[in-house]
C-alpha cells in the first residue's frame, strides 16, 4: 500500500505543482490587468481571461514600441531611477540581468555544464561567463571562467571563478544539470521519469 501511494504521489506531485503555479500566475495577471479593463470599459465588458489577454498584448506592444527613440529614452530614464533606489536597485538589476542572459546568444554560447575537482571532490556547475573585460580589474583573471554552483533543494548557489583548464565539459543540457543538482543527484539522465 505504501509503495502504491508513493508511486501515485511521485506521479501526481510534479503535475499538481506545475498546474498550481500556472493557475497562480494566471490569477495574478488576471487580477492586475482586469482593473484597467473594468475602469475604462466598465465591469459589464469584462470577461474572465481578458486580463491575461491584455497582459499578452501589452507585452508585445511594449516590445515593439521600445524600438522607437522616444520610448527607449523613457525606458532608460526609468532604469536610471530604479538604479537610484537602494533595495529596488539590487532586485531590479538581478532580474534584468537574468532575463538578458536567457535572451542573448551569450547564454547559448556560455550556458554549458562543466565538472571540476576541488580537494578530490568533483563538482558540477554552469559556465556563466568566459570573459571579464567589461568588469573592473581584479574581478576575473586571464584564463579564468565564472561557474555557478547551484545548491540542492534550495534556491541559490555560489558563483566562483576557476581556471578554464581545470574544468571538463559534460554532455548534458543546462536544464538536465539543474534538475540533477537541485534533486541532489536523484534524477537520472534519461527521460524515463515514470515511477515503477
Amino acid at each position: 500500500m505504501k509503495k502504491i501511494f508513493m508511486r501515485g504521489l511521485i506521479a501526481l506531485a510534479p503535475i499538481s505543482l506545475t498546474l498550481a503555479l500556472l493557475i497562480w500566475l494566471y490569477n495574478v495577471l488576471e487580477g492586475v490587468f482586469s482593473i484597467p479593463i473594468k475602469a475604462i470599459l466598465g465591469p459589464e465588458y469584462y470577461y474572465r481571461g481578458s486580463g491575461v489577454l491584455l497582459a499578452f498584448v501589452l507585452i508585445i506592444v511594449i516590445g515593439a514600441l521600445l524600438n522607437t527613440y522616444l520610448l527607449r529614452k523613457l525606458y532608460e530614464a526609468g532604469e536610471n531611477l530604479m538604479h537610484r533606489i537602494p533595495f529596488v536597485k539590487t532586485l531590479y538589476s538581478s532580474v534584468r540581468d537574468l532575463m538578458k542572459f536567457f535572451q542573448s546568444d551569450e547564454a547559448r554560447k556560455q550556458g554549458y555544464v562543466v565538472s571540476f575537482e576541488i580537494a578530490g571532490t568533483r563538482l558540477i556547475g554552469l559556465v556563466t561567463r568566459e570573459s571579464f573585460d567589461d568588469l573592473p580589474k581584479g574581478v576575473g583573471e586571464e584564463g579564468e571562467i565564472a561557474v555557478f554552483l547551484p545548491m540542492s533543494y534550495q534556491i541559490g548557489g555560489y558563483m566562483i571563478m576557476v581556471p578554464r583548464s581545470s574544468v571538463k565539459r559534460i554532455s548534458m543540457s543546462v536544464e538536465e544539470a539543474m534538475r540533477f543538482v537541485v534533486t541532489a543527484g536523484m534524477l537520472s539522465h534519461t527521460k524515463k521519469d515514470i515511477p515503477k
